[in-house]
């Protein structure tokens, strides 16, 4: 790793983290490869220093430039060996992870969480930074809405809130875990209500709700990590007290499955579902900002929603008037509400409270 003097830069070098302004605006994520035109950004940013890989973390970067990322549509994305070599990963992932969970449930099997820990430790290595993950798992809707699919996403986003959080690496895959194995009851319950493509009736989302308890006892019988347990049980509870099965409040939640609820939530409500299409993350967002502070815990919410919306900086968006333009600045009072520069002015969505962000490219 080297520090160097932004006047120092040459064209060719990879940062080795996320660069930000004074302001605590996101300029580019860490493993952009500088061009010129990155160099006078930076500098009009009044940036001093940018952290340089060299060395082995060089040659692990992955050489995606920014100006390039800015452009990049999802199918020019998929073409990337990198996307590449995250959807293998991934789809190995999924198979594994079907497979092991099956044979718990079904065949009385040992619980190997070291393995799945493993396959999605390198599928989150083949993506390089948060921003890269969440892009590429934006792509990733067209795989069935599965317990499977869901379930590694969970672990996914658990695993970058883990590491915004600053947790330390085993904690972080503890929480990789707790994402893994949160849905496991829901193999316990009748594939053709999971599956139900229209409304549940109060009955069927009764039995949908015993997931909870069901993943829960089956987990304490292999005798998993405690917090492993808890996240099975204690995912849909909420600070409030407003939650199932239990109706715990704040701290009598596990702090694991804290973690696992929101982003259980996030990626619920931005996947595909039988029943509709993705939800737009910024929709998702506001959502999060009207009410999430009452029902999750705001030093992980507030946390989680930040990083999110800092990986979007830059990306092209659809707003629900038509118009398409870039997210070029984020107001940190209203995240959801970003500054978006069209082809011809620049729309403050805090203040165009009618206009708001239907798609991201």
């Amino acid at each position: 790793m080297s520090s160097k003097l932004t006047s120092e830069l040459k064209e060719g070098m990879v940062t080795l983290s996320d660069v930000y302004s004074t302001s605590g605006k996101l300029i580019m994520p860490k493993d952009t490869v500088i061009t010129a035109s990155i160099i006078n950004r930076l500098i009009d940013n009044e940036v001093l220093f940018v952290e340089i890989a060299e060395g082995e973390n060089l040659e692990d970067a992955i050489s995606i430039s920014f100006d390039d990322l800015e452009l990049q549509t999802n199918n020019e994305l998929k073409n990337t060996p990198q996307y590449k070599k995250f959807t293998r990963r991934y789809d190995k992932a999924i198979e594994d992870m079907s497979e092991h969970l099956n044979d718990i449930v079904h065949k009385n099997s040992k619980v190997d969480i070291d393995s799945m820990v493993n396959n999605t430790m390198n599928i989150i290595k083949s993506g390089s930074s948060g921003l890269n993950i969440l892009n590429m798992m934006s792509t990733l809707k067209n795989y069935d809405d599965s317990t499977f699919n869901h379930s590694l996403n969970v672990a996914l986003i658990s695993n970058l809130l883990g590491k915004w959080l600053n947790l330390p690496e085993d904690e972080v895959e503890l929480l990789t875990a707790c994402g893994l194995f949160h849905d496991i009851g829901k193999l316990l319950i009748p594939e053709h209500i999971i599956k139900k493509p229209g409304k549940l009736t109060e009955e069927e989302y009764s039995i949908i709700k015993t997931h909870t308890k069901k993943g829960y006892e089956l987990l304490r019988k292999r005798n998993v990590d405690i917090h492993i347990q808890y996240s099975a049980l204690m995912h849909h509870e909420k600070c409030d007290g407003t939650g199932y099965p239990l109706g715990l409040i704040d701290n009598q939640i596990d702090w694991c499955a804290q973690i696992v609820t929101i982003a259980d939530i996030y990626e619920a409500m931005t996947a595909k579902r039988v029943y509709r299409g993705p939800l737009s993350p910024f929709t998702v967002i506001k959502n999060f900002e009207e009410d999430g502070l009452k029902k999750y815990n705001p030093k992980f919410l507030l946390c989680f929603l930040e990083h999110v919306v800092n990986s979007y900086m830059n990306c092209k968006v659809m707003l629900s008037n038509g118009q398409e333009g870039d997210i070029v600045y984020i107001n940190k009072v209203r995240l959801s509400k970003p500054l978006i520069k069209t082809k011809d002015n620049f729309i403050d969505l805090s203040k165009s409270t009618d206009i708001s962000i239907e798609k991201v490219f």
